[in-house]
């Protein structure tokens, strides 16, 4: 049996980096909200949700990053 260990750590960034942080996580979901009003309610695919977003998200999203 293959064994699994975790490790938890406290980061301790400075202000800048929490700042770099925080924009990277908001621009992450905003990506996701996007793909999730995007793409229809039944579709699993993570390919065909991929195709569908990835072009936008890059363009627009990710851009403002």
């Amino acid at each position: 049996m293959e064994q699994v260990l975790t490790l938890a750590c406290k980061l301790q960034p400075t202000p800048k980096q929490a700042s770099e942080i925080d924009a990277l996580l908001k621009a992450f979901a905003d990506g996701c909200n996007y793909a999730n009003q995007t793409v229809k309610a039944g579709v699993t695919s993570k390919s065909t949700i991929q195709n569908l977003t990835y072009q936008e998200i890059e363009k627009t999203v990710w851009a403002e990053r």
